[in-house]
């Protein structure tokens, strides 16, 4: 092994042809060390600075069927037991009418995040409020590349009426800059990978840069000679780790390359447009690898997929389900209807499994990134059939190197605000906070003693 003559720093990165490749944490980033020896390496975990907290929000829409929920959403999460709790009464008082009569589906979305009631409107004069993934991002301006991520399996919408007189701009996003601006969310697998690990020459137009990633075959080509480079130079453990890395990255291209020349009718791969796939699992689990290599990459440490949009009436054909999402949610107690509710919430629960299992097969020096990630997933209606907004479908997952604490239920007193759990994961970001949207007070993270609520 070619000795290092000291630590490379966190932030290197291959460059090379519009090619931007970060790295993961290798033990040649390690502080405190001149020369890398297998034995240094080992001895220099114990002075590496903890890693940095992530927080990521996974929203599912139109509510669950109340029946089989939990267990619809957790029977795949059996290999995650003791590292997520389901979260019990936590609610959103502002997602309720309050006088503004219908349009639960908008505004679940608009609150889900912010706990502010939208303001009525098809207009431009959309308002709610900053959401707490926008706020903990504004504490950490500067400290990535992206101070945030915002992906989605449909895409976003900024104008129209979608809800009962309520703007499109609630209904497709979750994440918002503050009251009045929504942050857009990416659906192409192809443009977020482009967003990750590509950059073009100054002044590059949209057109060039579509030009650009048709023409390249793998964004790996360009930086080969580095790679080889690097792999001399460290020891046996970064060089797996590399390895491990690059052909994950290499995957990903080759499963978008696929999709995209499937979506062709058999144009070769290199050739192919960067459309969306038409496979809608398989974008979402692109979104969701490509979510977690922004977290290891620390090109960001926030967040947000929206697995659809609020209100969406898209068919599981895959699973079964012909029947469009929203139609199955207003059952009526119809008993076939529930059976495909319930399918599709199953099929929601097996994509939080992926995204944990991701996680927490990503190692982060020593540690696993789920550990020092906390992810919620769920949504601002309950029961999709009645549209309350009380006893959420919310899941909290990871954070143990936080110290997060897990049960398998966790139950909290009747009416608590689900700003009260925003609250906590934000001051255990060390965002300066007592308050968020209508929380009362913080949850106790790193306890699982039955949660209390207090009067606001």
């Amino acid at each position: 092994m070619t000795g290092w003559s000291g630590p490379i720093s966190r932030r290197t990165a291959l460059r090379a042809a519009g090619a931007v490749i970060a790295l993961p944490m290798l033990e040649a980033m390690l502080p405190g060390r001149c020369l890398w020896t297998r034995t240094a390496a080992a001895a220099s975990r114990a002075v590496l600075a903890v890693p940095p907290a992530r927080m990521m929000f996974v929203f599912l829409p139109n509510g669950v069927d109340i029946a089989s929920w939990p267990g619809s959403a957790t029977a795949a999460l059996a290999d995650h037991a003791g590292q997520y709790s389901v979260m019990r009464n936590l609610c959103h008082r502002n997602a309720e009418a309050l006088g503004d009569g219908a349009g639960d589906h908008a505004r679940s979305a608009a609150c889900f995040l912010t706990g502010a009631h939208p303001n009525k409107t098809s207009g431009g004069d959309i308002s709610v409020g900053i959401s707490v993934d926008q706020a903990a991002a504004a504490q950490l301006t500067g400290a990535t590349r992206l101070d945030s991520l915002e992906l989605g399996g449909e895409p976003g919408m900024t104008a129209g009426d979608c809800d009962s007189g309520y703007s499109c701009a609630y209904s497709a996003n979750i994440s918002w800059r503050g009251p009045h601006t929504p942050n857009g969310k990416e659906d192409d697998p192809r443009r977020v990978f482009d967003t990750l690990f590509s950059t073009g020459p100054e002044g590059e137009t949209a057109a060039m840069r579509e030009r650009r990633i048709q023409l390249r075959t793998s964004i790996l080509d360009a930086v080969g000679g580095q790679v080889a480079a690097l792999s001399s130079r460290v020891g046996v453990a970064d060089r797996r780790k590399l390895d491990e890395y690059l052909e994950g990255v290499r995957t990903l291209e080759r499963r978008m390359q696929s999709l995209a020349r499937d979506g062709q009718g058999g144009t070769p791969a290199h050739v192919a447009p960067p459309s969306s796939p038409t496979d809608y699992r398989e974008r979402i689990t692109l979104l969701t690898d490509m979510a977690v290599l922004g977290l290891q990459l620390d090109q960001t440490r926030i967040v947000t997929l929206m697995l659809a949009n609020e209100g969406s009436n898209r068919s599981y054909v895959d699973i079964g389900v012909k029947d469009g999402h929203h139609d199955v949610s207003h059952h009526a107690d119809d008993q076939s209807k529930r059976e495909k509710y319930a399918a599709i919430n199953r099929w929601q629960g097996e994509r939080l499994a992926h995204l944990l299992t991701k996680l927490k097969t990503t190692d982060e020096t020593g540690a696993s990134l789920l550990d020092h990630t906390m992810v919620v997933y769920g949504g601002a209606i309950s029961d999709g059939n009645r549209h309350n907004h009380d006893d959420l479908p919310i899941i909290l997952a990871g954070g143990a190197a936080r110290g997060v604490k897990h049960a398998p239920v966790r139950t909290a007193a009747a009416g608590t605000p689900l700003c009260n759990l925003y609250l906590a994961m934000l001051q255990n970001m060390n965002v300066p906070t007592n308050r968020f949207g209508d929380s009362t007070q913080a949850i106790a993270l790193n306890s699982i003693e039955p949660m209390t609520a207090e009067p606001g």
